[in-house]
């Protein structure tokens, strides 16, 4: 029992520790079972002292996740106020004494505080989650933390990276949430520097060159079967290592959304370029389940998968083998509502993507039927 406590303690005070790397001053404890945040706070009369802040939650490992979000809510709103709030950040009742206060000027790592517990408010810590924290945090750091946060700051930080990026973009989108969420007025003036941003029109592959790719691919290579799979069935590279083709044509897949923390179940279509066998599944990881999927992991596999593509026809890229995938569709006639959920995205989304395609695309495809007709 002594070596359980022990541990519990070391968690706790690692826990303690890394709010503290975060510049949030104090120590969690546990006392009596429950756990405490102990620090210096001013109270209403603006007199600082040392107290504990029951945090409502008890004193073991379970718990230490919720402890270290209730603490940066509330270091957020310390920071915010100036003085320890009533009632507490994660109180189910009306926040109607802190809302009566007003807003008192932060700093940047503050105001980071407070996106980040408004981030993780009601979501589930996965790997997903925690990448897309990591891609906000980096727009973040592009402000001095110790600095006052303000719109100026802000305006001119965002106004030094490259117009018509989509670094401005992120910047802008970033910084208008971070001062939503400071309370701070005219914030809406970010939305004039985000300059229009498209990504970069790239040349999609014709079957031809596909065809060439495929055959040439090296036998029990580690990358020859996903890169035959993501030809054939067109999903997002990291979906390839959950890919399950069947013989009908059709494959059970994990679709990675963009907006969903965890893989959901698919079904992926089988439009082969060509008469090439299937290579050897020699597939250097995978995953079965949505629980088994790691984002981090996916990011680096697809990464050298990429490069290796790359290096192997002078630039090829995997998001042109899964475009090629959807011009196909298009050439065979496939129902764009039907191959937009195949590709896991909206119909929207699929005609914004490729409609720069559509007419020669679909034009071929009719003259292929007349041509068959006559």
């Amino acid at each position: 029992m002594r070596h359980k406590q022990g541990t519990e303690e070391d968690l706790i005070s690692q826990t303690s520790k890394a709010l503290n790397a975060h510049g949030i001053r104090g120590s969690l404890i546990a006392h009596r079972n429950s756990l405490y945040w102990r620090g210096y706070f001013n109270d209403a009369s603006g007199k600082r002292s040392q107290k504990r802040v029951h945090i409502g939650l008890s004193a073991n490992q379970g718990q230490l996740l919720d402890a270290e979000r209730r603490v940066i809510e509330l270091a957020a709103a310390i920071g915010q106020f100036g003085l320890l709030p009533d009632p507490l950040p994660w109180a189910g009742e009306s926040r109607k004494s802190s809302a009566s206060l007003s807003p008192k000027a932060m700093t940047v790592a503050e105001a980071v505080s407070l996106l980040e517990a408004d981030f993780w408010k009601n979501k589930e810590r996965t790997s997903a989650a925690r990448r897309t924290w990591d891609r906000l945090k980096l727009e973040t750091d592009r402000l001095p933390q110790h600095a006052t946060l303000t719109l100026a700051l802000m305006l001119s930080v965002a106004d030094a990276t490259p117009a018509g990026s989509r670094t401005r973009l992120e910047a802008c989108k970033v910084f208008k949430r971070i001062g939503r969420l400071a309370k701070l007025d005219g914030v809406e003036q970010l939305d004039e520097l985000r300059t229009g941003y498209s990504p970069q029109k790239r040349r999609i592959p014709e079957d031809g060159e596909l065809l060439k790719l495929l055959e040439q691919l090296p036998a029990n290579h580690h990358w020859s079967w996903p890169t035959w799979a993501l030809v054939t069935f067109g999903c997002r590279p990291a979906e390839v290592f959950s890919l399950k083709p069947d013989a009908d044509g059709t494959a059970q897949v994990l679709s990675v959304k963009q907006k969903k923390m965890r893989p959901v179940e698919g079904t992926a279509l089988a439009l082969p370029v060509g008469d090439v066998a299937e290579p050897t599944d020699n597939r250097s990881w995978r995953y079965d389940s949505p629980a088994e999927y790691d984002s981090f992991e996916a990011k680096r596999i697809t990464g050298a998968w990429g490069k290796w593509l790359g290096a192997r026809t002078g630039g090829m890229q995997l998001s042109d083998l899964r475009h090629a995938w959807a011009l196909r569709s298009i050439c065979r006639n496939i129902n764009p509502s039907l191959a937009a959920e195949i590709m896991g995205h909206s119909l929207e989304v699929h005609n914004t993507t490729y409609h720069r395609w559509l007419s020669k695309r679909d034009v071929a495809a009719v003259a292929v039927t007349l041509g068959n007709q006559r």
